[in-house]
C-alpha cells in the first residue's frame, strides 16, 4: 500500500474515532465538563475533517492536459 493512500486511510480513521467518541461523550453526558469536552472532541474531529478535504486530488489525463496547454500559453 503506498504511502500516501496509508495516511489518507490512517487520517480517516482518526476523524472517525474522535468523531464517535465526540458524540457518545455528548449523549453520555453528566456534567458541564463532559460537554465541554465531547465538544473540543467534536472539534477535533473536524480539524481532520478539513485535512482530508483539503488533501491533493490526483489529476486526470483531462485536467493534466488543460494544465499543460494553459502552461505552454503562459509561455508564449
Amino acid at each position: 500500500m503506498s504511502k500516501t493512500l496509508l495516511s489518507t486511510v490512517l487520517l480517516f480513521l482518526v476523524f472517525a474515532a474522535f468523531l464517535w467518541w465526540g458524540l457518545w461523550q455528548l449523549a453520555n453526558r453528566t456534567s458541564t465538563e463532559d460537554v465541554i469536552y465531547a465538544l473540543m472532541l467534536l472539534g477535533c474531529a473536524g480539524y481532520a475533517l478539513v485535512s482530508i478535504l483539503l488533501l491533493p486530488r490526483k489529476k486526470t489525463g483531462d485536467e493534466q492536459e488543460r494544465h499543460s496547454s494553459r502552461a505552454r500559453q503562459t509561455q508564449r
